[in-house]
């Protein structure tokens, strides 16, 4: 069996993967992480997210030499003018895990009605034998709200409200969050691409 291996370390991100591709019955392959290999990660020097996506895709599947899928993904802020978009993982760290980086946003948007926000995710999919890379990007609109809620998600899951529900990302769970969210609706595309161009 082939191998598709998820260029993240993210064990959140990772089981959401393997979910999605399960849901789409693409299940051809055999699913790893990097975690599963030694390899240094790479910078991220860009300041886009597909540009970040192409270079891990293809920065980890020449290493291995496998069809490598690479998400790079971020939350951007209207009121504060996408922030903290391309930096949502710096952001996270300057301030020491999520539970902090919360109540950082929540002290900068006190002043501010707009509360709109939307999740960007920019997926690459790069096979190296034939050096071929497909890519998709996409959004999910919604709103920040404190306190932070739910349990059943990862990231910035428990203070977003998609749009179209009363509930966090986090209280609405995995089912519904693969459904609606910008990560499925990016690698729904890029699946089926992938699929029409064998």
């Amino acid at each position: 069996m082939k191998k598709l291996i998820i260029a993240s370390t993210n064990a959140g991100k990772i089981a959401e993967i393997i979910q999605i591709i399960k849901e789409l019955n693409f299940e051809q392959f055999e699913v790893q992480s990097i975690s599963n290999y030694n390899i240094p990660e790479p910078d991220e020097p860009y300041d886009d997210f597909l540009s970040n996506a192409t270079h891990k895709a293809k920065y980890y599947g020449k290493a291995l030499n496998q069809l490598t899928l690479s998400d790079d993904s971020g939350l951007c802020i209207e009121a504060l003018n996408g922030f903290p978009g391309i930096k949502t993982k710096d952001f996270m760290l300057e301030f020491g895990g999520y539970e902090s980086a919360y109540a950082e946003l929540e002290r900068m948007l006190m002043d501010h009605q707009n509360k709109k926000a939307y999740f960007q995710t920019a997926m690459a999919l790069y096979c190296p034998i034939e050096d071929k890379l497909l890519s998709s990007e996409d959004n999910e609109w919604g709103i920040i709200s404190f306190p932070a809620r739910g349990t059943n998600g990862f990231g910035f899951d428990p203070v977003f409200i998609p749009n179209g529900y009363d509930k966090t990302m986090a209280e609405l769970g995995p089912i519904i969050k693969n459904k609606i969210s910008h990560r499925a609706k990016s690698l729904k595309n890029l699946i089926q691409r992938y699929q029409l161009s064998l």
